[in-house]
């Protein structure tokens, strides 16, 4: 009876990498900086020792993952959607570059690793490694960092 008054948790994104926070509307790929597969933000990486980490920006499901591990697509507990994708035409790579440590169907917990990149790789193929976030379905994207700002793995983004 009490879980009435219970107040809902809030769920929150986290960066999921570190780097220079964007507006997606500067993306260089149109469906994504034409908003055509939802809203969201964008994170340039700081890229150290030629690779970078994937970190999950909040505890949710993953409900895709291409075998090309260029993307991810993550569900929450109250039903709300993410698409992580990593870098532009990456899926062209089929895979080679990435790692991915969980799979479809998979529950991770937020700052979970879920993917590494070899930013050599996207630059021997002169592919743009900007990831975007797409906040697909539920979340308002209401950022507490601006734009232009260096985030750190886990800084958080939005409540």
């Amino acid at each position: 009876m009490f879980s009435l008054f219970k107040k809902k948790e809030k769920t929150n994104i986290v960066a999921p990498i570190s780097g220079e926070l964007i507006e997606l509307e500067k993306v260089k790929d149109p469906v994504f900086a034409k908003k055509m597969m939802g809203d969201g933000f964008a994170i340039v990486p700081s890229v150290q020792n030629s690779t970078f980490d994937v970190y999950a920006p909040t505890d949710a499901e993953i409900v895709s993952l291409p075998s090309t591990k260029h993307a991810v697509g993550l569900r929450n507990r109250e039903g709300q959607e993410i698409l992580i994708h990593i870098g532009i035409d990456t899926v062209d790579l089929k895979g080679n570059g990435f790692t991915s440590y969980v799979s479809q169907d998979d529950y991770v917990h937020q700052g979970e690793k879920l993917i590494s990149v070899d930013d050599n790789v996207l630059k021997q193929n002169k592919l743009d490694d900007t990831v975007m976030v797409i906040l697909v379905k539920g979340y308002k994207k209401n950022l507490l960092t601006a734009y232009g700002t260096q985030v750190d793995q886990e800084t958080n983004l939005i409540e």
